[in-house]
């Protein structure tokens, strides 16, 4: 793979920033905040300039924190720790998540739901865009984002060719846009979706000592979902006169269907596995309360306990086959992210403990006079921007200690806030740098960028009209947390 000069440069401008960093002195924040922001810009570089795995960047706040001389191990007289959040419980949830999103896809049970989904609307342009978004929404609520994605994008490309479309066509272009923008709509619906929901849901944890469950999510997140996502594709079926075209046989929908053939027991298996993993995330609290010696069970207990027993279920016991196996996990678990959602959190903390967060919040006090409803709007617009070029992590991380201050400047819940951000995160369209699932539809070469861009644009623009809307009229109804 090529070296590209970005990365070139990007390597040796994150450190030698870093160092200019920790001679300058900047007014309100002392030597150690100063240090903080050096590592911050050293890891936002790489991130953005990627000369090194996205994972091992994360990593920087425990390899550049002593050698900047911010902290080591154990949290010094100056309160920061550079080692604690990347086993931090969040953090270890995020691998049994992954294990979950794996055995879905080892028994091709994603497979046969999104085309379940498509054969409800065969015949319908429309209506087959549509549903594709919608079963692409429903199974990346539940999995990673890029994985949905992945293994979902096949499948749109299948049918295009089936039903004899070129790549130029506006129906082609289409499907296989919704699929992206669904995979990272449908992410919004639950703390599971996406590793940035993990990321929110710890650095809340941290910050203001609220530690969400299951359903305090859900009754935030989902409403998000059910309402862009159509909407979303409606926008892009409009756009590339998706109406217009004739799809004339759709049997490839009910052919896929019938190679799948009966469910196999590891199918089924792994359908229950599913659907009591999500009964009891939703009811962990009830659970605790009505069985005793269940008292402590927790989400991120309950997402270990989910991989655990992935490799105890037996499918075959004669042959020792069980509903997960290590092979697989190694191949298909992307233990990366697990790494990038510890640094993201450890550089929340270091935020929140420098007083950088408090000075940050100090330089929005410009937003004290505007209307609630302004404030969101504006955080909405800068957040969803910003990550079209930066990593949700990255803006998450950099964002949300320090709105625990501006909640106070502007008299609102910090939970409001916070979530708004964590939320409008997820909407990155127009560049496939925004995130994975654009880079792999971009990859495909049904796109030009004017598409991406001309799509991901009216898309994001519906997002931040529907954002206040939803957060305001029904989220904040619904939600204790407000």
């Amino acid at each position: 793979m090529e070296f590209k000069t970005t990365q070139k440069v990007g390597l040796i401008l994150g450190p030698v920033l870093a160092i200019i960093f920790c001679f300058i002195s900047l007014p309100g924040l002392d030597d150690l905040a100063v240090r903080i922001l050096g590592l911050t810009l050293w890891m936002v570089v790489w991130w953005v300039t990627t000369p090194v795995p996205l994972w091992v960047t994360a990593l920087l706040p425990i390899a550049g924190g002593f050698l900047l001389n911010i902290a080591g191990g154990d949290p010094l007289d100056n309160g920061v720790s550079t080692y604690g959040s990347y086993g931090a419980p969040v953090s270890i949830m995020v691998i049994g998540v992954f294990v979950l999103g794996a055995v879905i896809e080892k028994w091709n049970l994603h497979k046969r739901i999104a085309l379940n989904i498509l054969n409800l609307f065969k015949g319908k342009p429309v209506a087959v865009v549509t549903g594709f978004g919608v079963a692409t929404a429903a199974i990346s609520a539940f999995m990673s984002n890029t994985t949905s994605v992945a293994m979902l994008l096949p499948i749109a490309m299948a049918l295009n060719e089936q039903l004899g479309f070129s790549k130029k066509d506006g129906f082609s272009k289409a499907l296989v846009l919704v699929t992206a923008y669904a995979g990272s709509i449908g992410g919004m619906a639950t703390i599971i979706g996406s590793g940035t929901n993990m990321a929110s849901v710890g650095l809340i944890k941290d910050l203001v000592g609220i530690n969400m469950s299951f359903v305090d999510w859900l009754t935030i997140g989902l409403p998000f979902a059910v309402i862009i996502t159509p909407c979303a594709a409606f926008a892009i079926c409009k756009m590339f006169h998706v109406k217009d075209y004739d799809l004339g046989d759709t049997l490839v929908i009910k052919r896929e269907l019938e190679e799948l053939g009966p469910m196999s027991k590891g199918e089924k298996i792994a359908m229950w596995y599913l659907i009591i993993t999500i009964l009891v995330f939703v009811f962990n609290d009830q659970i605790a309360a009505a069985v005793p010696w269940l008292q402590y069970i927790s989400n991120e207990g309950w997402g270990i306990a989910v991989l655990v027993l992935s490799f105890i279920i037996p499918v075959d016991w004669k042959k020792g086959e069980f509903l997960m196996d290590g092979k697989y996990a190694a191949e298909h678990i992307s233990w990366g992210t697990w790494v990038l959602l510890g640094g993201a959190l450890t550089l929340g903390g270091m935020f929140a403990a420098s007083g950088i967060a408090a000075w940050i919040a100090k330089g929005l006090g410009f937003l004290a006079n505007w209307p609630s409803l302004l404030v969101i709007i504006f955080l909405c617009v800068v957040v969803s921007i910003l990550t079209e070029a930066v990593s949700n992590f990255v803006v998450v991380a950099a964002f949300m200690p320090a709105l625990t201050g501006l909640a106070d400047t502007v008299n609102m819940s910090p939970m409001f806030i916070m979530m708004a951000v964590a939320l409008s995160a997820s909407l990155a369209f127009m560049l496939p740098s925004g995130t994975p699932p654009n880079a792999l539809v971009f990859g495909t070469n049904y796109l030009e960028m004017k598409d991406m861009i001309k799509a991901g644009l009216m898309v994001k623009i519906i997002g931040i009209i529907l954002f206040p809307i939803v957060m305001f009229l029904i989220a904040r109804p619904l939600s204790p947390l407000f």
